[in-house]
Formats: C-alpha cells, sequence, structure tokens
C-alpha cells in the first residue's frame, strides 16, 4: 500500500453505510479471552462507549454484535471495522495529522498491532 492510498483510507473515516462483518481471522494473533468479570451495568457502559463513535443509524446492528464480541473475547474489537490492510509501523509523516502529537498516538497504536 502507497502513502497516499494508506492516508486516503484513514481519511475515510467512519463509513456511511456499514461494511460486511468480518470473519475473525485466525492467522494473526489476538489478545487471550477475558475472564467475565464485568457487570450487567458496565457490560451496558462498555456497549455505550463503543456505540458513541458511530452514528445512531448503526446501533442496532452493532450493539448485538459488540455484545457477542464482548460475550465470547472479553472485549469489544469492533471486528468489522478492521482495516483490510496489514496494519505495521509506519513512517510518522505516512499518518494525516494537523499536531504531531496526533500522529504519534496513531504511530504508537500501529506499532502496538503491529503483525511483527
Amino acid at each position: 500500500m502507497t502513502n497516499n492510498s494508506f492516508k486516503e483510507a484513514i481519511l475515510q473515516g467512519i463509513p456511511n453505510e456499514l461494511p460486511q462483518p468480518k470473519l475473525w481471522d485466525t492467522s494473526i494473533n489476538h489478545a487471550p479471552i477475558r475472564k467475565q468479570i464485568l457487570t450487567p451495568s458496565e457490560r451496558k457502559l462498555a456497549l455505550k462507549n463503543a456505540l458513541r463513535y458511530f452514528p445512531e443509524k448503526f446501533h442496532v446492528v452493532l450493539a448485538e454484535e459488540f455484545a457477542k464480541e464482548l460475550k465470547e473475547y472479553g472485549r469489544i474489537y469492533m471486528y468489522r471495522f478492521r482495516p483490510d490492510y496489514k496494519i505495521t509501523a509506519r513512517n510518522l509523516h505516512s499518518f494525516p495529522h494537523k499536531s504531531v502529537q496526533a500522529a504519534s498516538i496513531m504511530l504508537m497504536l500501529s506499532n502496538n498491532l503491529d503483525y511483527a
């Protein structure tokens, strides 16, 4: 993926239509499944916090999906939104940004998710 196509993908943001659900990718490492220690009110809060990033028109579909992820894995992955490109640490200036601090956070997250 070129730097320009990477920047374009990032700048698209949250899509206007939901992407198709993605299958669980067994070829990459995932965090260990967490124990189910959240109370019902904590699970509700976790779902509310996850949904706040998305338009209300998606909430019915995503709430069910995120609740399933929380139940099965102990965390909400938002797996449907996993990018199709390989996540890798890139040059700081590869990330579209208005501040170096914002680019640094994106770099840090990408570095933590790097397949290497």
